[in-house]
């Protein structure tokens, strides 16, 4: 009988244990430990978009795409330039000062970088600049200067109509502001100032829009985006792998722990409840019985 009891309570501990991981499991996820850094300016990056790029998920050759508008002189179109690289580097901190220094002898700026480490030790990020337009794509070939190109892209749009149709429509109400507010100067009926002055600001409002439509596409198109990940690739380890496996049994001990700890939470109250819920039936029976 003492050995059915032994054999039933190891059961029970061993279900209960792998209730709490399978529990553990689902909220906390199979990795509930990540090490990320954020490096310098920008906003960090969310977990799992780090990590050592594989050069598969990138296109092998570069590619230039550009959508034409009417003919026009090439120095008076508006082109919007954007590109990308996937870079293996040996040093990710010189890496990173190596493309601030290129970006600003081009003439451009760092808008963000992030920087996060693997469980290895090796660290990987982004980092992202604007550079002139008319040096965009001779601040792309310098990249080979960083380390290994596993991959490169560049794209151009061209937005030329658009700006055009922006200034026309933007001259258009210009004018009409004008003789708005000559109609104005001249106006003596309370009712014609009024209407005349809610389509002045009406006009006013169109013209802000229209202005800063204008300002973005100046300044999209006067400076190129380049976006960059940059990698230290994995070191090549062999070792047993017990320390691994140590580690994998202490995430999977906590995990289990956290999942009972929910359970608990879960179950307690309703056996609280059932417990009150038999006490009263108890209680109201040996009444009856009296």
């Amino acid at each position: 009988m003492k050995k059915s009891y032994i054999l039933f309570g190891v059961i029970g501990i061993i279900a209960i244990l792998m209730a709490g991981f399978f529990v553990g499991t689902l909220f906390f996820g199979s990795n509930i430990y990540s090490k990320r850094v954020v490096y310098e300016e920008g906003v960090s990056s969310s977990p799992g978009y780090g990590g050592t790029p594989q050069a598969d998920a990138y296109s092998k050759t570069g590619t230039q795409i550009y959508t034409e508008s009417s003919e026009l002189n090439s120095n008076d179109r508006k082109v919007v330039k954007n590109g990308n690289a996937n870079i293996e580097v040996e040093s990710f901190d010189s890496s990173i000062s190596k493309i601030k220094e290129l970006s600003s002898n081009f003439g451009g700026y760092v808008t963000n970088s992030n920087m996060w480490t693997s469980d290895s030790g090796t660290k990987s990020g982004n980092i992202t600049v604007r550079i002139p337009e008319n040096r965009f794509e001779e601040f792309g070939d310098s990249l080979i200067q960083v380390g290994k190109i596993k991959s490169k892209e560049t794209s151009s749009y061209d937005v030329t109509e658009q700006y055009m149709d922006l200034q026309a429509r933007l001259k258009n109400l210009r004018n009409q502001e004008k003789r708005y507010t000559e109609l104005l100067s001249m106006a003596e009926d309370v009712e014609d100032v009024l209407a005349i002055e809610v389509q002045l600001g009406r006009i006013r409002g169109e013209i802000e829009s229209y202005e800063g439509r204008i300002k973005y596409l100046d300044n999209t198109t006067s400076f190129g985006t380049f976006y960059i990940n940059l990698y230290e690739p994995q070191e090549v380890i062999h070792e047993w792998g017990i320390k691994n496996a140590f580690d994998r049994a202490i995430d999977a001990f906590i995990t289990s722990v956290a999942g009972i700890i929910i359970l608990g939470g879960f179950f307690i109250p309703i056996i609280i409840l059932i417990g009150i819920i038999y006490l009263i039936v108890k209680y109201t029976k040996k009444r009856v019985k009296k």
